[in-house]
């Protein structure tokens, strides 16, 4: 991965544009092995001025370019298409979580420039912080990024801040299709993962129903937490009869089994190693990435607590400032991401639930010990998963970081 762009000279921008897109761009997937880097592409137009304007943005770090190829996309009837059947003028520098560059380029990019040739898109991958210090940093009147994907916790900042263009089902059509108990005014819900309990099913072979089952006493010294993550706290304070909001009740309890904490982690890799080994026996964690590493080998099981598994949103934002043409083409950007075809693939690569009603999914082959049937669809996130006030704690979250360190560190 190229993580910093030192050269000032156009030509060498577009020779590291092509090292970029052979780094990057073509990963281990068909559709982009049969392609090929070009500055000017058949339904894509980048041209130098906007490939510059994206790739400055990568000076602030770790933020990798990958420039449209030219591909035939599959595309979805009457995707894309604007609304207002004028031809659209657009460049469009799009923030993208690592790893869904391909999925993106595929379901969403190419078929929208397909549709609509005078529209230029530069997918710029970093992680949310990242793209959330480079929107602070840049004035409403000359935004450096167009929009993109963003976490619930920076989605509820970004709407503090005055980021975001809030959108509606007028401007992305496919939001009806979203149940409305899984909406937030913060964005556009694109999926979900939960959060819930992960547990070697060597070591636990009865599982873990409730959040208050990491206290038990069997459990001393093998349970894992995050100093960081603040999820389980909030979710110890439901499990008490509390609030979400009344955080320093689930401390409270914590505080009563703090000798089951065996580790404090800060990496799921870590987490997961630990796990496989037998030296951690249960923790908080993330379902995507633990049906990523059961299913790779590893003694891991999920348990989705009766309680709920916490409610993560990978949301989509339309950044503030933008011109006319380019909300239209963010929003027809967002409308093909909640589509068919990107919330199956989300599904197929990384395990994350579709937030489009309609969609299903071949969830047997995500299933692991302890999921007992969760159907990775948007109904059942309804009925298995908590939906906590990331707002709330945003505006607290040194408050709650604190508490952690006062009372369990």
């Amino acid at each position: 991965m190229i993580s910093h762009v030192v050269s000032s000279s156009e030509t060498n921008l577009w020779k590291i544009a092509e090292n970029v897109d052979n780094a990057i761009g073509r990963r281990q997937s068909l559709f982009h092995r049969e392609c090929t880097f070009r500055p000017q592409t058949v339904g894509v137009t980048l041209d130098r001025r906007s490939f510059l304007k994206a790739i400055s943005v990568a000076g602030l770090g770790a933020v990798s370019v990958g420039v449209l190829a030219s591909c035939a996309p599959t595309s979805q009837p009457g995707s894309g298409d604007n609304p207002d059947g004028a031809d659209l003028t657009a460049d469009i520098a799009f923030a993208l979580f690592p790893g869904y560059l391909d999925l993106m380029n595929k379901h969403v990019f190419g078929p929208f420039t397909g549709k609509n040739s005078k529209v230029s898109i530069a997918p710029l991958e970093g992680p949310a912080s990242q793209t959330y210090a480079q929107l602070l940093a840049s004035p409403e009147s000359a935004r450096s990024i167009q929009g993109g994907m963003m976490n619930d916790a920076l989605s509820w900042s970004g709407v503090k801040d005055g980021l975001w263009e809030h959108m509606t089902t007028a401007d992305v059509p496919n939001l009806e299709k979203v149940p409305e108990e899984l909406r937030n005014d913060a964005g556009t819900p694109w999926v979900f993962n939960g959060f819930g309990i992960s547990y070697n099913p060597e070591k636990l072979p009865s599982g873990l129903d409730s959040w208050n089952d990491l206290y038990s006493p069997s459990l001393k010294g093998k349970v894992a937490m995050w100093p960081a993550y603040f999820d389980a706290y909030l979710m110890a304070a439901v499990a008490a009869g509390a609030d979400s909001t009344e955080v320093e009740k689930g401390i409270e309890q914590w505080k009563k089994a703090k000798d089951n904490i065996g580790m404090w982690i800060t990496s799921v890799a870590d987490l997961h190693q630990a796990m496989d080994r037998g030296e951690i026996w249960a923790a908080p964690d993330y379902l995507s990435v633990t049906v990523r590493d059961s299913k790779a080998g590893m003694k891991l099981a999920m348990s989705l607590p009766s309680e709920g598994a916490v409610l993560n949103t990978y949301q989509l934002e339309s950044v503030s400032g933008n011109s006319a043409d380019q909300k239209k083409a963010m929003a027809g950007l967002i409308d093909l991401s909640l589509g068919d075809g990107a919330q199956k693939a989300a599904f197929e690569q990384s395990f994350l639930t579709p937030s489009n009603g309609d969609v299903t999914v071949d969830a047997s082959s995500a299933q692991i010990e302890g999921l007992n049937g969760y159907s990775f669809t948007a109904a059942d996130a309804v009925k298995r998963f908590y939906k906590v006030d990331y707002k709330w704690v945003g505006e607290n979250t040194a408050m709650i970081k604190k508490l952690i360190e006062d009372n369990l560190q």
